[in-house]
């Protein structure tokens, strides 16, 4: 018996709806772009790529890292909103950067409007390293030599408004000293420059650092933590070091755009979780003195929110304007 019209229709209706209904089970088809906001080979670079070759064992798929530094990480985000909100365009930020910059700088996009949070990768605390030819051996020699020469003293990031930048303004307030900030588009160009003599100090993420003490290319005087890093025990805390109370932690997430399905945002999350959990994770991450994370998008959403806050207080302490 040959169909009418409608029935034909309804076919393909209820055949489209099953397609629909489908599809983010199927999730994913193809490889997944990670986009980080950073040149290749600094903390933020390292720590996806770690991520993004779990995730790839995970999903079946490859998760593919690709850079697009500038801007504090702007441009990576600008594209990462602006993505089809498909799930197959990810964003691997720092969290810090996300929040601080709409704070001081006219942006094309909102983080709070325009992303979704996946997951709360880790958390990195900061460690102050020096060139190892400045001849400083402590935070204290560090706080005598740029006290002796205001201004003089160099420290680089990986970007204006990124955590690591705003740790180095608040260490300068905290010891009484003028240093002079130089971004650059991520860790690897501005370690260069460390190692090269360019620059006197940096602000470290914990992940990648220990290979360059070791070396004795560079020399870590301090970390930004509360407590010591398991990685290097001798390794004196800047509240050891005579400042009470200082903390400044580095917080990496994984965001998608706005519109993302819920059942694709919950298949990426528990790819990244599953994973941050492997042994091999946990010791290229945790190994590092690197708290992992690996929450849900609700917990990491909190976070977001507590981020704002905390580093609005840090821009209105150090006046930085928005422009």
């Amino acid at each position: 018996m040959k169909m009418t019209s409608m029935a034909r229709g309804m076919c393909a209706l209820v055949g489209l709806a099953l397609a629909m209904n489908a599809w983010p089970q199927q999730f994913p088809t193809k490889p997944i772009k990670m986009i980080v906001g950073f040149a290749p080979g600094g903390s933020t670079d390292i720590l996806a790529r770690i991520v993004a070759a779990g995730m790839s064992t995970q999903l079946g798929q490859q998760v593919i890292v690709e850079n697009k530094p500038g801007a504090s990480a702007a441009i990576a985000t600008d594209l990462v909103a602006k993505a089809p909100p498909d799930g197959y365009t990810v964003c691997f930020c720092t969290l810090g950067a996300l929040v601080i910059l709409p704070m001081i700088e006219k942006l094309t996009y909102k983080p709070e409007k325009d992303l979704i949070p996946v997951t709360h990768v880790a958390n990195q605390p900061f460690v102050v390293v020096v060139r190892s030819s400045l001849g400083v051996n402590s935070l204290k020699e560090l706080v005598a030599l740029a006290k002796a020469s205001p201004g003089k003293i160099t420290f680089g990031s990986p970007g204006t408004a990124t955590p690591s930048h705003l740790t180095g303004e608040l260490l300068a307030v905290a010891t009484g000293t003028k240093l002079t900030h130089v971004p650059y588009k991520g860790d690897a160009p501005a370690i260069q420059d460390l190692l090269g003599g360019s620059i006197d100090a940096m602000m470290l993420s914990a992940i990648g650092v220990k290979p360059l003490v070791d070396s004795g290319r560079v020399k870590a005087i301090a970390v930004s933590s509360l407590t010591r890093l398991n990685a290097m025990p001798d390794l004196p805390t800047i509240a050891e070091s005579g400042y009470p109370g200082f903390q400044t932690n580095n917080l990496q997430a994984i965001f998608v755009p706005t519109g993302t399905p819920p059942d694709i945002v919950t298949k990426l999350n528990a790819a990244a979780v599953a994973a941050l959990k492997t042994p091999e994770a946990v010791e290229k991450i945790a190994g590092q003195g690197l708290i992992i994370v690996a929450d849900t998008p609700a917990s990491l959403g909190r976070t977001m929110q507590e981020e704002t806050v905390r580093w609005g207080n840090v821009v209105k302490q150090l006046n930085l304007k928005n422009e």
